[in-house]
């Protein structure tokens, strides 16, 4: 369907109009992508345009597109969601759907399982199935890819990005933003800079010291700019020093545009808290979706204007925004007749979905049980298999937030696992839930957060009488845990839609009061202050009916609503346990959902819901061939790990992640990705909660450059599982470390090379990851004991041998120098540590860094 209601234009014909600005003495003139005549046209438009035409260029006309200028030929341009997929049609004033059959997308992997691959193929395939989708769909610049880093283990949005690590996630972007754009497609790389909670995100005011946002949360953009040549970013909700992120300058003017020489379009987020004046003298080029009555009240729209003829701020300003507009329309082909069209759904880019999914499953654990692995799964073998698990038959793809993708289809782990196994294997399907009361499950919430998962209106208020509202916000499922020692007055409201008609029995859990209310009738309610209580009411409801229920709950501790419905989702304990210990294998499927990884909301804990935790230990009990596989975008803490002998990490893996988990847990894939976060075994010992710098107020980023794994070695803590920890069906050894000198020269244009041996002593063709880390043995600053500097993906047959090369140059020697205010390498000695896992280093060598 095409929605640009004006036909674009020939760039070559455009140019002919203004023959005197136009004239380009290049060899490249017929070429209309060529910089020289991108720029002698951007030009030639910016001298017709009236004032108001300026100004119609840099905001928003509508939810996702920007005005167009029929007279000079210049289109509407479109902008769409879509990290992992090109987000479903949004009207063109409102965030309602707008209701089309053909919208659908491929629904890719989230980019943490493109870091977990640890592999530039992989980024470049996500890319370029972005790229051409969104192309296909007649986008102008996709939304994506999100590249903030995940610092907090809460963090609402962590799924969205590629890990913890700035090393990492710089390596992987750039041919990620290089395949999306090669399909005349703007990237969109996002959010600049610091966005890393969802607590408070449009006013937590971000203050890391300067060698701390260099070398942690601003390489990945770096590279976006420098390397990938991004033509757009997208700033972040946060503030930044007192300011917003959008207009900070010296996040943007100094650094941005000025030192990495970014040309491209800063846009910003949807409803961001900027003000007319600082934004346009900093350098926000592009202002998107601010909540107001019309689209002239926008900070970049008549008090822009208004300012410009007041003498208050340059029309220059206004120009320079508005040239890299047209630049990025030009480069992306919006003038060209010859523009790529773009493909959409097809069955490569279903496969390219299972792929790169496939490659992003991490196995953490592989014990022997009866003197084998309990993974691969052994097809022939298998009789009978007990799937699990509250993630083994859901699907993702429509939750999340902004990142919500409206697929074709998507295959579940308990199809893949179907499909893979056939009708020879019968396959028991089981749900459970913890013997501790659990709140009513999603299944029957018809309510929905605006990021599209079932959830709960909770409000906040000051009095016992619910009348003075001090904050209203969302909450996953029936159940309120207060984290504070303050009494809590709060109400709950939710709509609820029986599965089935009948008696439904209510039961009512807190500590404190509370009552519950059906269509405003009283059902349950709890007047005294006593120790923790539960009661239950019956109540006939009907199937096809939605009900209104409201929890009011006054107290220090937590309240649940949870109820026995007619046909009970639910198998007993007993009968769990039963089927577990007669099968010949159980494969539990648990994790978070977009109801705990989602935008907008952080995460209260690293706990899994619902009682997992409690469901996964009687399991590995019955079963030792009980297989744990979570599907999750943030870590959770895993009590129980130590007992598993088989656990799989998966992500949200995509329409195809059914499919691909499959692939994996019966062995048609050799599990070859490492963690892109490191999982620590607890919450409190993540560095936010250690040094209590995890605020709605100010996030202070107390702990430096030492975050994720940095943290846990500084402070002498061990992981659950390290950054970089991934294991394989077969076996590798390390051996030959050599460098290419025992020297680097400093202020040259040079690179140290180092290469390792790695041989495959196993059984089974396989992929290894070598990883190098760097120790500046000598600094007169402090840092971490081993930074990620380079890396190294290798493919082996059995038996076979090969050499990982890698390279070093100045900047991986290099820390931020306060004092210069630039990058520094000081001369002394560098430990290069070569491993398969932060924790695990395997070859050591040395040089000295010398002038």
């Amino acid at each position: 369907m095409n929605f640009r209601p004006i036909a674009l234009v020939s760039l070559m014909a455009l140019a002919s109009c203004q023959p005197t600005v136009n004239q380009v003495t290049s060899t490249q003139d017929n070429n209309p992508r060529s910089a020289a005549v991108i720029e002698a046209s951007v030009e030639s438009l910016l001298t017709q345009m009236t004032l108001d035409e300026k100004i119609s260029m840099v905001h928003a006309s509508g939810k996702f597109h920007v005005n167009s200028i029929e007279r000079l030929g210049i289109p509407e341009m479109w902008l769409s969601d879509g990290p992992h997929g090109v987000r479903q049609q949004i009207e063109r004033h409102s965030w309602n759907y707008a209701g089309w059959d053909d919208d659908h997308s491929t629904y890719l992997p989230h980019l943490t399982s493109v870091a977990s691959s640890w592999d530039h193929s992989m980024a470049e395939l996500h890319g370029h199935v972005l790229g051409s989708e969104a192309r296909e769909r007649q986008k102008d610049i996709i939304l994506g890819p999100g590249v903030n880093l995940a610092r907090l283990t809460l963090y609402g949005r962590n799924f969205e990005y590629m890990g913890e690590d700035p090393f990492l996630a710089a390596r992987l972007v750039v041919p990620e933003i290089k395949a999306i754009q090669s399909h005349d497609v703007a990237a969109n790389a996002k959010h600049y800079a610091l966005n890393t909670q969802e607590l408070n995100r449009t006013g937590v005011n971000a203050t890391p010291d300067e060698r701390t946002l260099r070398e942690v949360y601003l390489p990945v953009f770096e590279a976006a700019v420098k390397e990938g040549n991004v033509y757009s970013i997208m700033g972040a909700y946060n503030e930044y020093n007192g300011t917003n992120a959008n207009q900070s300058k010296h996040l943007v003017k100094d650094i941005l545009k000025d030192e990495w020489g970014f040309d491209g379009v800063l846009l910003t987020d949807w409803n961001v808290d900027i003000n007319t004046y600082d934004a346009a003298m900093n350098g926000l080029d592009l202002e998107m979706g601010t909540k107001v009555d019309s689209y002239d009240d926008y900070f970049l729209a008549e008090p822009f204007k208004n300012a410009i003829l007041a003498g208050e701020i340059p029309v220059s300003v206004l120009d320079d925004k508005v040239r890299r507009v047209l630049r990025l329309q030009h480069r992306v082909g919006m003038y060209d007749p010859n523009r790529k069209t773009g493909q959409r759904n097809t069955k490569k880019h279903q496969q390219d979905a299972r792929t790169i999914a496939a490659n992003g499953v991490i196995l953490l654990k592989n014990k022997p049980v009866a003197g084998d692995p309990v993974l691969p799964l052994a097809k022939s073998s298998l009789k009978k298999v007990l799937v699990m698990g509250p993630n083994a038959d859901k699907k993702h793809g429509q939750g999340g937030g902004s990142s919500e993708v409206k697929s074709l289809y998507e295959v579940t782990p308990l199809e893949g696992i179907k499909n893979a196994l056939g009708k020879d294997v019968e396959i028991i399907t089981m749900r459970a839930r913890s013997a501790k009361l659990s709140p009513i499950a999603s299944d029957y919430i018809a309510s929905r957060h605006w990021t599209g998962t079932p959830a709960w209106n909770i409000g906040y208020f000051a009095d016992e009488a619910l009348s003075q509202l001090k904050e209203e916000s969302w909450i996953v499922d029936a159940q309120f845990n207060n984290d504070t020692a303050v009494r809590q007055h709060i109400r709950m409201k939710a709509k609820l839609a029986p599965l089935a008609t009948g008696d439904h029995i209510f039961k009512f859990g807190l500590k404190g009061t509370g009552k519950v209310t059906i269509d405003g009738n009283l059902i349950l309610n709890v007047a005294s202050e006593d120790d923790y209580q539960e009661v239950q009411h019956t109540q006939a409801l009907e199937a096809g009916t939605s009900y209104d229920v409201v929890i009011e709950y006054h107290g220090v501790d937590s309240v649940t609503l949870g109820w026995d419905a007619p046909g009970n989702l639910f198998n007993s304990e007993s009968d769990y346990i039963a089927a577990a210990k007669s099968a010949d294998a159980v494969i539990y499927v648990g994790g978070l959902s977009h109801g705990d990884d989602r935008e907008s909301i952080d995460r209260k804990d690293m706990v899994l819901p619902f009682g997992q935790d409690e469901i996964i230990n009687k399991l590995l009990d019955a079963n030792p061939k009980t297989i744990v596989l979570m599907v999750a975008g943030s870590a959770v803490e895993m009590p129980w790990h130590k007992k598993s002998n088989a656990l799989l990490w998966g992500w949200y893996g995509g329409m195809e992640a059914g499919n691909a988990f499959a692939d994996v847990i019966f062995g048609d894939v050799n599990p070859n990705a490492k963690l892109p976060i490191t999982l620590p075994e607890s919450l409190a010992h993540t560095a936010p909660i250690m040094l209590d710098d995890y605020s709605a107020e100010t996030s202070e980023y107390k702990e430096g450059v030492f975050y994720g794994y940095r943290w846990l070695e500084k402070n002498n803590i061990d992981p659950m599982f390290a950054f970089g920890h991934g294991l394989s069906y077969t076996e590798f050894k390390y051996s030959n470390i050599s460098l290419s000198s025992d020297e680097f020269i400093l202020d040259r244009d040079n690179h140290l090379a180092v290469e390792v041996t790695v041989r495959n002593t196993g059984k089974r063709a396989g992929a290894e990851i070598v990883q190098l880390y760097l120790n500046d043995a000598d600094a007169s600053v402090e840092r971490p004991n081993k930074e990620l500097r380079g890396f190294g993906k290798v493919h082996l047959q059995p038996g076979e041998s090969k050499r990982v090369k890698m390279l070093l140059d100045q900047r991986a020697l290099s820390f931020w120098d306060t004092a210069s205010n630039n990058w520094k390498a000081e001369t002394g000695r560098f430990d290069v540590l070569i491993g398969s896992s932060s924790d695990k280093i395997l070859l050591k060598a040395t040089f000295d860094a010398v002038n």
